[in-house]
């Protein structure tokens, strides 16, 4: 009896090995993990990158979100650290698990895609003793410090590269005065406000009047965009372009529009994050405009501060405790350099 105890005893915990590592799986809740404290003291209290344990709590996985989770764990496994992910779902609670778990596992750091941004605070509480790294959706920045930072795009550059392109497309026409149809993202989150108001900024400040013919959210879904404003479009009211906050959204509107037989769209639409479909739409001459949020560089710079903070080092480039990745505009003459 006591040999078939051992037996099962180590059974087990070469179970438990295997789950350890590096990967991107898509468990809603991060394993339960007993090797030991992650981030062990080295070199005057530093942890040794092959002491560390990191997490990742996505809020969900669409195409832009999935290559920013792919270069978290490439660079981390490049830098020889175990990091697991997790999706919640667009499930704050969920989101809370996987930080209270990871603190309860003995995690040096959590990096977390926000899955609402005014929830940033109980994600620091939950975090305990881990570093925390919020990247591409941005918390208060009155809650960064040096155990909390912040990775990603400045939201008001891209609103503000898409009232550019528009006011410069107008001001060719002759028009001083038009009127949109905006297409909002989850309502609520920091980027989707600010995309919103410095879109319409971008305009204003070039001296044209803006009307707003129809605004609602799609929730940055492409279906959910193709409904509405196949919906808008039969009411038949008049309007001078479409601003969508992502170009999921802007790919919706320009289905919506080939659904009634539109082969050439009739206005411009524009877009944010030059993914691969809306890279594709440029080309092909649907979306005028979108703008590159680069997901592989807030990815890589999001384990980057992770590993930094944890060994105590200094993050180069960071300001304030925020590490900036540039917005760049992208329409038909620079598409190209865009393209996989």
């Amino acid at each position: 009896m006591k040999k078939k105890l051992l037996a099962l005893g180590l059974a087990g915990m070469m179970m438990l090995g295997a789950l350890a590592g590096c990967g991107g799986s898509g468990d809603t809740t991060p394993p339960a993990d007993n090797a030991g404290d992650a981030a062990q003291a080295d070199d005057g209290g530093n942890a040794a990158a092959s002491d560390m344990k990191i997490g990742l709590s996505m809020s969900s996985r669409d195409q832009f979100l999935s290559t920013l989770e792919t270069a978290v764990l490439e660079d981390a496994k490049a830098a020889g650290v175990t990091c697991n992910s997790f999706d919640a779902n667009n499930d704050i609670q969920q989101q809370l698990n996987h930080v209270q778990t990871c603190a309860a596992d003995g995690y040096s750091a959590m990096i977390v895609n926000l899955v609402d941004s005014t929830n940033a605070q109980e994600i620091i509480n939950a975090a305990g003793d881990m570093k925390v790294v919020f990247v591409n959706r941005s918390p208060d920045t009155a809650l960064l410090s040096d155990d909390v930072m912040f990775v990603g795009s400045n939201e008001e550059d891209s609103g503000s590269f898409q009232g550019e392109f528009l006011a410069n497309y107008f001001k060719e026409k002759g028009m001083n005065e038009v009127s949109i149809v905006m297409m909002q993202g989850t309502l609520g989150l920091d980027h989707t406000n600010k995309r919103t108001e410095f879109s319409i900024k971008g305009l204003e400040d070039a001296g044209i009047k803006v009307n707003i013919a129809y605004q609602d959210t799609a929730e940055y879904d492409r279906a959910k965009a193709m409904d509405k404003f196949t919906q808008f479009l039969g009411t038949g009211k008049p309007f001078d372009a479409v601003i969508c906050n992502n170009d999921d959204m802007a790919l919706g509107c320009i289905e919506a529009y080939k659904s009634t037989g539109v082969t050439e769209m009739p206005v411009p639409i524009v877009g944010i994050d030059a993914t691969q479909n809306g890279c594709e739409a440029i080309k092909a001459g649907e979306l005028a405009f979108t703008v590159f949020q680069d997901p592989k560089g807030q990815g890589s710079g999001a384990i980057k501060c992770a590993v930094a903070m944890v060994k105590g080092e200094p993050v180069e480039g960071a300001q304030d405790h925020i590490l900036w990745i540039p917005f760049e505009p992208v329409d038909k003459d620079n598409v190209d350099q865009y393209m996989k």
